[in-house]
């Protein structure tokens, strides 16, 4: 070696690499079945190509991450990811347990990928962060046999036939449907024509879609569903202060909201068109099949037509899909274009209100005690209403001379957000019009309309209710101490309220026949008789969010209704084509129910979902954001997993686990199954499961043990990479076996006992065992009963052993006579 030159032992190294790679892929199972990963020389990754390229993703995914509101934008964040997540980790393979990725055969979600190439990247956070990630949990196509993320437990539904799914809106609701049907393996595209321009001197000519600064109220379900999806990880610690740290405040930010989605479905594989603008669309029948799509006609802006289209010719682009939703907001498009399958639109009336919202520049505490505010402090949080706090608004009156019927504060990091609901004539009777600056007007015209006398006045009308309650407001900071235009001030009419009674639809009236590409050759209404045209044809119709009905922004339900809304728009395409979803209130089996029959009762349960959550008849622990600490999960994990921390509660697809009446309903069958001393809350045995898989992959790390690596990477741009220990904490593996549904430390000891009983106990061959009790006594504590379950089970396998010995015993006797 030492009389080499530098281009033999760069040869040595390489061939020395090849052989040991191959060596370990053979060991792995590769090369044998799959003999198109036996590498040449001229297949390798350089490991100095490969850690610059760490090196750089790993800054870049730091800086995706850290990218929060103010100082971040949507679209600086979308540009980040496509800096992130270029054609070069996109081309990324990664080890499965159903074999190498692919992106038509074996897709693997975005995320498994950066983690594949980056691992932990020296952060501390990013493990926490990949682990999370894994914790959501994965159905239909989405949930891989075998794999470790599904912690030992079968697939919810595996029933789902995947979709191609449109979401028209990048808004909170927009963006949380795309994860949530990304999870369930569904190809989601989500539309987002709002794209903020600046001329160049920074001055802001048209609003992008996270310009809405306006807080939400922060149910503990929704909260929880927030912690779930790496809020503390992905959002910014002034953001999370309001949110998950301070008990007094119950809030977040419409543009927080939408930043931290954005972040987990990009991560999950959603593709975001920023520029791409929903024009119509018309059903179809697909040839061949004659399955109903939706062809979409739609536009893109100048730098989407350069990306998507890969042409700066032409703007107008044609799209099949098979599922059309609209999240696009109170002024839909979908909605108005396919207004005819929404059914009637409810309206209901209400007193002449008007609502003012107002947002207010933080003051610093040293202004703050100038201003006459004790330690420089800020009022807590208030939500008031005139029936239930007269007093407080006689004070009002009294100071300001503003007859007010409902407050609102919320405090935040960056601003203070204040809703106020006047009747139209308290502000005529200040000298304004009572004019309404409706939000979309205001993102269209408010930037150049901001010192209009109308718009003056109205500040000076807050102004002084602020003054009267106590809210600090600093007239020495630009724009009198409100935010930039246009959300500063603004005005909704609220005096009438409108529902879609009929947010999702679709219509399939021919049994048709094919092959097709999982659901095709599938669906039809009737058992007979071929399609004769696309007219009576629906493809799969929903609107979801404030495009089904327009909130009432005082009473702070427009969150919690379109987070049902997600949830009951997953359900429906979740199990569009899933007949063995009524097999138990049909009463029959899968192949017994014809498709109408599944489709008039999906209908049934999509009304029944559909009224329950815009009632928001949600269940109690549900609407507790916890567990009771008397229910059967508590109890559950006081038994058996009390050395992991307390089950968090998890917003899931099934309205029997969402809403009141069918929660009731599904928590007596599940204490029906509660009395098998050996059953387990799934819940809860999902908890212990992770439990144990985190453990034991600890224990190996710190004993310096190599960790078995599930989703390890083995090639970028077709480059093998040398297989090594990569990034343990990052990578990591479910331990075996794993024990699904049942009572893992209680039948885990009794087989132990048992086995060291019978190794030490001596039984005549002749003897006979005679069960004492054919029937589990009531008295028996519950680890002798395991003990007992265990031991009957062996007793019943040795049975079977010693019969299947005497039959090849009597085979062999039977050949030798013959």
């Amino acid at each position: 070696v030492l009389h080499c030159s530098s281009a033999s032992l760069s040869k040595l190294w390489r061939a020395a690499s090849i052989q040991l790679l191959n060596r370990n892929l053979r060991s792995l199972g590769f090369l044998t079945p799959q003999p198109k990963f036996v590498l040449t020389m001229a297949a390798m990754i350089p490991p100095a190509q490969l850690q610059e390229l760490q090196q750089e993703k790993a800054r870049l995914f730091a800086e995706f991450i850290e990218m929060n509101p103010p100082h971040f934008t949507g679209e600086d964040l979308v540009a980040k990811w496509e800096e992130l997540y270029d054609d070069t980790i996109a081309s990324a393979v990664v080890k499965t347990s159903q074999g190498p990725s692919s992106d038509d055969a074996n897709p693997v979600f975005p995320y498994e990928k950066l983690r594949a190439v980056l691992g932990d990247g020296g952060n501390w956070k990013w493990p926490r962060m990949w682990r999370q990630l894994d914790a959501l949990e994965r159905r239909g196509a989405a949930y891989r046999q075998d794999e470790s993320l599904n912690f030992g437990l079968p697939n919810k539904n595996p029933g789902i036939r995947a979709q191609r799914c449109l979401v028209v809106g990048g808004g909170p609701c927009g963006l949380r449907l795309g994860i949530e049907l990304a999870l369930a393996g569904h190809s989601v595209m989500i539309f987002e024509k709002r794209r903020e321009e600046r001329g160049p001197m920074g001055e802001l000519k048209k609003l992008g879609f996270t310009c809405r600064i306006n807080r939400l109220h922060m149910y503990a379900y929704i909260r929880q569903d927030l912690a779930n999806l790496n809020g503390k990880e992905f959002m910014s610690r002034e953001a999370c202060y309001p949110v998950f740290t301070e008990p007094e405040t119950t809030s977040i930010g419409v543009h927080e909201l939408q930043c931290l989605l954005l972040k987990n479905a990009l991560l999950l594989g959603v593709d975001f068109r920023l520029g791409a603008c929903y024009s119509s669309a018309k059903p179809r029948l697909e040839a061949g099949s004659l399955l109903p799509q939706w062809r979409v006609e739609c536009s893109y802006d100048e730098m989407a037509a350069t990306r998507y289209l890969r042409s700066q010719q032409t703007s107008k682009a044609v799209e099949d899909f098979d599922a059309l939703i609209g999240c696009d907001g109170g002024r839909s498009g979908v909605r108005l274009t396919q207004a005819k399958h929404f059914g009637d639109v409810e309206r209901k009336k209400f007193v002449d209100l008007v609502g003012i919202v107002a947002n207010v520049q933080k003051v610093s505490r040293k202004r703050l005690r100038e201003l006459g505010f004790e330690y420089g402090q800020e009022p807590s949080d208030m939500n008031r209403t005139k029936l239930a706090f007269p007093a407080f608004f006689k004070e009002v009156q009294d100071k300001a001379g503003a007859d007010i019927e409902t407050l609102i504060y919320y405090k935040a990091s960056h601003y203070n957000y204040l809703i106020l609901v006047p009747k139209r004539e308290d502000l005529v009777r200040h000298g304004l019009s009572g004019r309404v600056y409706h939000f979309g007007v205001v993102l269209e015209r408010a930037a150049q309309d901001a010192r209009s006398e109308e718009k003056v006045k109205l500040k000076r009308y807050v102004r002084k209710i602020l003054d009267a309650v106590g809210i600090p407001i600093d007239d020495q900071l630009e724009n009198g101490g409100y935010v930039e235009a246009p959300n500063d001030v603004m005005a909704f009419d609220f005096s009438e309220c409108w529902t879609t009674t009929t947010p999702i639809n679709f219509n399939f009236p021919a049994l048709v026949q094919g092959d097709a590409t999982g659901h095709r050759g599938l669906v039809g209404r009737q058992q007979s008789g071929a399609a004769t045209g696309s007219s009576s044809h629906l493809p799969f119709l929903a609107v979801c969010g404030d495009s089904v009905q327009e909130p009432f922004w005082p009473l702070g339900l427009g969150i919690s209704r379109g987070w049902q809304g997600v949830m009951d728009t997953c359900y429906a395409l979740d199990n569009l084509y899933n007949k063995s979803c009524y097999t138990n209130i049909l009463g029959k089996p899968e192949d017994a129910i014809s498709w109408q029959e599944h489709f008039e009762m999906h209908r049934e349960q999509l009304a029944l979902n559909f009224k329950w959550g815009n009632k928001l008849q949600i269940s109690p622990e549900l609407s507790k954001g916890e567990y009771d600490d008397q229910g059967l999960v508590v109890s559950h994990w006081h038994r058996f997993a009390k050395e992991c921390e307390k089950p968090t509660i998890s917003l899931e697809v099934d309205p029997y686990a969402r809403y009141e009446i069918p929660a009731k309903e599904r928590m007596r069958h599940l204490a029906a199954l509660s009395k098998d001393p050996t059953w387990i809350h799934p819940r809860v045995q999902r908890l212990h499961n992770m439990c144990r898989y985190y453990e034991e992959v600890e224990q190996r790390l710190k004993k310096g043990q190599e960790v078995v690596l599930e989703k390890r990477l083995i090639s970028l741009n077709g480059l093998a990479v040398a297989l090594h220990r990569q990034f343990a904490r990052g990578l990591r593996k479910l331990p075996t076996p794993m024990a699904p549904l049942k009572a893992w430390d209680l039948a885990q000891e009794a087989k132990e006992h048992v086995e060291r009983r019978c190794s030490t106990s001596s039984v005549s061959s002749s003897s006979t065992v005679v069960p004492l009790h054919s029937k589990v006594p009531a008295n028996l504590p519950p680890r002798k009963k395991a003990e007992l379950a265990m031991l009957r089970v062996q007793i019943e396998n040795l049975s079977k052993n010693l019969a299947a010995c005497h039959q090849l015993e009597r085979e062999i006797l039977a050949s030798a006579a013959e």
